[in-house]
């Protein structure tokens, strides 16, 4: 049975992360898995960045009445079957 256990290499030493393996008396065979290329980093974008993509997106400023004269014209061009 194969088990799992995650270590740093670092100075020719392993610094386990969770569980240490049992101390064993006979050689046990062992595979490093390595990642070589660094995970690239996103640079984390500034809220005001952020705001100022966004600018616009909702379209031009509305009034209260403006936007309930057009939800009333939505209104009336449905269909109600159940009212007919």
């Amino acid at each position: 049975m194969l088990q799992t256990y995650q270590a740093i290499y670092k100075n020719n030493q392993f610094f386990w992360l969770n569980q240490v393996p049992p101390n064993l008396n006979k050689e046990v065979p062992v595979v490093v898995v390595m990642n070589v290329e660094p995970t690239p980093t996103k640079p984390k974008e500034s809220i005001h960045a952020l705001l100022q993509r966004t600018r616009g997106a909702w379209g031009k400023k509305k009034t209260m009445d403006e936007i309930d004269a057009e939800i009333s014209a939505m209104r009336s061009q449905w269909g109600r079957e159940w009212e007919q």
